[in-house]
């Protein structure tokens, strides 16, 4: 069963905009200020409790990683991304419940294990996926159907699309007959083509992906699977490797997301010095600045957005000293 508390995922749900007949169209999405709320005092309240770390992994993921924005802003403090706390999410940006069409599954984008075996979960579902369709589908979640990549092999996401979205034979409903009305041809480019082709998918791979994948995160159970997928292998992770102490969850909230990315460059942050809770904040932005410093100028300020957040309503002070390095926006 889930950790986290039920209604809190329920509100995340419904704030972020899921529902059981909508497409991958959705942008925009927003948590209330009195969702954060609640899970910022009732972690503070009780830091130990496991539902209450489990809603602050959902936070995390909702503000830092899926770069959702923040309704009801009266009383909040200024915005670090300069936005107005306005959603960054859109067609081909920021990550959504019901992303299937466009750089990965769901909310997390989940991609190569984590994708594999969601695959597996949906194939061994009778309600969703009848016993005819169940081998085309497990098809995709064997990794030696990729290709090799530095000497291995995992299930990628953006082959499966690429087979579809750069092949001239198009399906335009799924295998039930149902229009797709996701996003289209976003990011399908020449190179793109290019760099994912791999001539053991076809058109009809990604048709039977988008079919299953769209029907299995239209159900709520589904969803909570993606979420669990997620907080176990990232945020459990940075839980067991942050400093407990004064900063510990500022430091967690931007962990993650740098963790969300690349593992070991989140794990090597940790390892700097860092006497005050800016300069845990300021170790995480600088170890993802080593691993990719046009992508911290891209994330840089949306990044600190959790932060914020989680100081203000905490009735902490604004943290002093934080930089994103020049050309952040």
């Amino acid at each position: 069963m889930p950790s986290w508390s039920d209604e809190i995922f329920e509100a995340l749900l419904t704030q972020g905009l899921w529902h059981e007949k909508v497409d991958d169209n959705v942008t925009g999405e927003k948590l209330t200020a009195d969702l954060v709320r609640q899970i910022v005092t009732r972690y503070r309240a009780q830091p130990d409790d496991p539902k209450a770390l489990q809603d602050m992994g959902l936070f995390a993921l909702a503000l830092g990683v899926a770069e959702w924005g923040v309704a009801d802003t009266a009383g909040l403090p200024p915005d670090p991304a300069g936005k107005r706390w306005a959603s960054d999410t859109g067609p081909d940006s920021g990550k959504h419940l019901m992303s299937y069409a466009i750089g990965g599954l769901g909310i997390s984008h989940a991609d190569v294990g984590d994708l594999a075996e969601f695959i597996r979960v949906v194939a061994e579902d009778p309600a969703l996926v009848p016993n005819e369709h169940r081998p085309a589908l497990l098809r995709l979640a064997d990794k030696q159907l990729y290709k090799a990549r530095n000497g291995s092999r995992e299930v990628i996401y953006d082959e499966i699309r690429a087979a579809g979205v750069c092949a001239s034979q198009k399906f335009d409903t799924d295998l039930n007959g149902e229009k797709f009305n996701h996003f289209e041809r976003i990011g399908a480019g020449a190179a793109y083509c290019a760099e994912h082709r791999n001539e053991n998918l076809s058109a009809t791979d990604w048709r039977v992906f988008r079919t299953w994948m769209r029907a299995a995160i239209r159900a709520r159970a589904k969803q909570e699977s993606l979420a669990s997928l997620w907080l176990k292998k990232y945020w459990d992770v940075t839980l067991a490797k942050v400093p407990r102490g004064e900063g510990f969850m500022e430091e967690a909230l931007v962990n993650v997301r740098v963790r969300n990315s690349i593992p070991r460059h989140a794990n090597l942050a940790v390892a700097r010095p860092a006497a005050t809770v800016s300069e845990r904040v300021q170790r995480e932005l600088d170890q993802y600045g080593e691993f990719n410093m046009r992508t911290l100028q891209r994330r840089c300020r949306l990044m600190l957005r959790p932060v914020v957040l989680y100081r203000h309503f905490a009735g902490e002070p604004p943290l002093e000293g934080i930089s994103c390095p020049a050309g952040s926006v």
